[in-house]
């Protein structure tokens, strides 16, 4: 059965705590992983009752969760002691950076991202090895994300340029006749959500739109519109983020040019379709994962 723990941040190699090894490898110690699997704190304002036992029934929707804070009891192996010292470097080449997350538990592969970290290593002294010691990570974002994602594209109708043309000096029809905008039925795109909690899509539009783009989205019976109303050219994506309520471009922030904002989260255990209803010859490209809390 699969087992580890893995944290990575940008331009490092992934380090990994393996859930059994022998020598020469970080492991996850007895102590487990804390914070995982278990729901971050609530954040709920409740308001007591002035008479009566009890407070003030609380919606739904007004139910959220405090950041994730994890601790990885770990400890460390190896066959000499500048191996060991190379390995526990390792992990502390992750200070001062975003430090993504992975455990992989048997068929569960499941990631947290953003975080930021402290170590406590034990201070005895071994030639081959680190006594069972912790790393604490702090996520704002208390998410547990699927590493597997669910994704595809959406791609607009077929656009046929110019009107009916006569030919050279009114000749008569010439062929292939072209009347202007044609659509193909552009295709829609289902992303669905199997965890347990919200999920935030993403979206890249791409291609050629000289007048912008529009998405329509549904979910549960409802529906929204997303439109970005600024010339998007090729090479240079828009990226819309639904959990941030963003655009990008270029990794600039263009989000004053959207006209519609009506950003859809799709709810545990419900599928958000995605319908792309600009003509053009772009495409958009749309992500979201399986999310936990």
């Amino acid at each position: 059965m699969a087992y580890f723990a893995e944290l990575s941040a940008s331009g490092l190699d992934p380090v990994r705590f393996e859930g059994s090894g022998d020598l020469d490898c970080l492991c996850v110690a007895k102590g487990g992983i804390e914070g995982w699997w278990s729901t971050p704190a609530a954040k709920v304002n409740v308001t007591a009752r002035g008479q009566g036992d009890g407070g003030h029934d609380v919606d739904e929707d007004d139910i959220s969760y405090a950041s994730r804070t994890v601790t990885l009891h770990w400890n460390a192996n190896a066959s000499s002691r500048d191996a060991l010292i190379a390995l526990i470097d390792s992990v502390r080449k992750l200070v001062h950076r975003q430090v993504t997350m992975r455990v992989v538990d048997s068929a569960e592969d499941t990631y947290c991202r953003g975080g930021y970290l402290t170590l406590t290593q034990q201070p005895g002294y071994r030639s081959g090895s680190i006594a069972d010691s912790t790393i604490t990570l702090v996520f704002e974002r208390p998410e547990r994300l699927s590493t597997l994602a669910h994704s595809g594209e959406a791609r607009a109708s077929v656009v046929q340029a110019g009107g009916l043309s006569y030919g050279t000096g009114n000749a008569g029809l010439a062929y292939p006749l072209s009347y202007g905008v044609v659509s193909d039925g552009a295709t829609v795109m289902r992303l669905p959500n199997q965890g347990t909690s919200r999920a935030y899509p993403t979206y890249a539009l791409n291609g050629e739109w000289p007048n912008g783009c529009t998405l329509r989205l549904a979910c549960d019976g409802l529906g929204s519109t997303l439109a970005f109303n600024s010339a998007i050219h090729a090479g240079t994506p828009v990226l819309l983020d639904t959990r941030s309520r963003t655009a990008t471009m270029g990794g600039v922030d263009v989000t004053a040019k959207l006209s519609q904002r009506g950003w859809m989260t799709i709810p545990a255990g419900s599928a958000l379709t995605v319908n792309l209803t600009t003509p053009g010859s772009g495409w958009v490209t749309c992500e979201s994962r399986d999310t936990y809390i």
